[in-house]
Parts: structure tokens; sequence; C-alpha cells
């Protein structure tokens, strides 16, 4: 796994919207959305990228408090950089973060725009019901379980951004899903034959660069017999 390659993980979470205020007034409306982004302790569903299957789970020394007051962690809609609907700066910002025993969780106050008007509706119809998480691997421990790999994550390098969105299921992207088999055999296979194709490549290159430096040397030999002939005549 590099450390270098983003990581995305979906999971069902219970987003909600917090009860308002029962004042009765029209502002009274609740705007705030809570949920969990990452839970602790829990194995993902089985994956399966090029061929190998395996599992994660998140330790809860990946992302502690002191971890996340450390980040510049956004909150987007569907992944979208462009619709980012809150922040927490360093403990500072729009998005409130906090941790327990099952995991990381957020909350924040929907702004009053078109974005933050789309996920409260979204939220509250139960179009969005999944949360994702976005970082940068940096610890973490490879298990080999017969025909499966379990990922065990102890902590993250950059923890870059939370988002609401629609996929239930607990689920690795493809952004660095060769990484993720590094040193088990079938990455091994893959990787030597990788390599093998390279090493093709680079030695038709260099036959037909040295076929190049013949076919130059031969009509530079040839003009320059032309050459001697013409002074000699």
């Amino acid at each position: 796994m590099d450390a270098t390659k983003r990581e995305i993980r979906t999971l069902e979470c219970q987003l909600s919207i917090r009860e308002a205020a029962p004042d009765g007034t029209p502002d009274s409306e609740s705007r705030t959305i809570v949920g969990t982004a990452i839970v602790f302790n829990a194995e993902s569903e089985v994956l399966d990228d090029w061929g190998q299957k395996f599992r994660e789970v998140i330790l809860p020394e990946a992302c502690t408090m002191e971890f996340l007051n450390s980040q510049d962690i956004k909150m987007n809609l569907l992944h979208e950089r462009e619709l980012t609907i809150a922040r927490c700066n360093k403990g500072q910002g729009n998005m409130r973060l906090s941790v327990d025993n099952r995991g990381v969780n957020f909350e924040f106050d929907a702004p009053k725009c078109d974005i933050g008007d789309r996920a409260l509706e979204l939220v509250r119809s139960g179009v969005y019901s999944g949360c994702s998480f976005e970082f940068y691997p940096q610890d973490y421990d490879v298990e080999e379980r017969g025909e499966e790999v379990l990922i065990k994550h102890r902590r993250f390098k950059v923890l870059e951004a939370l988002t609401i969105g629609m996929s239930p299921a607990y689920r690795q992207t493809t952004v660095n899903a060769r990484e993720l088999y590094e040193g088990t055999p079938k990455f091994k296979a893959e990787q030597a034959r990788l390599q093998a194709e390279k090493e093709q490549r680079e030695a038709e290159e260099k036959a037909r660069i040295a076929e190049d430096m013949k076919r130059r040397e031969r009509v530079l030999a040839m003009n320059e017999i032309e050459m001697e002939n013409s002074i000699n005549y």
C-alpha cells in the first residue's frame, strides 16, 4: 500500500437530522446533520480486486481525537470537491467531530444554500444513506487468511475528507487497488508479469535504437565513399 495514493472507503451509517428546538418559530427547523463516518474494529464485507479477496479493519488508534485535530477535513457530497458542505480545519470550522468506542462521529449545520438544502432533503428522504472517508494509509498489518487477506489499519497519514452519498456498502474503490496486495503471491505474480512486459519493451526499444545507429553508420560510410570518389575524379 502506497502512502502517496488516496484510499476511499464507503459504509452504511445512521445519517439523521437532529431534532429542532420546540419553539414553534419558522426558523426552528433543524439543519444539523449527524452521522458516523468511520467505524472501528468492524470487518468490511469481502472485497475483490485484482483477483485478491480481502477484508479491512480500522483500528481505534488510526483515528484518535488528537489526530483529527491535526487534520484539515472536508465534508463533501458524492465525493465532489466542488460540493464541499462543511469543514473542520484543525478543530475549527462548521463541522464538529468526536470519537467514541464505535468510531468517528460528525455533525454540522447545513449552510443555507442550494448544496445545504439538497443535503438536508436527501438525508431526510433516505436517498443519502452512506458515508465515505478518504485517507492516505501509513501503518497497517496484512494477514493472510486462506484465500482472503485481512488488512488492519493502525495509523492514517492523512484523513482528507468525509463524504455523504448513496452507496450503502463498505467497499474499496480502485484508486489504490494494486498497492493493497503488496507482498501477497497474486500481487507478486502480477508485478512479475508487468516487469517482464516492461523489460521486453525496453529490449525492443534498445534493438530499434541499435538498428537505427547501424543504418546511420551505413549511410555515413556511403557518403564518405561518394565524397572520395568525387575528389579522385
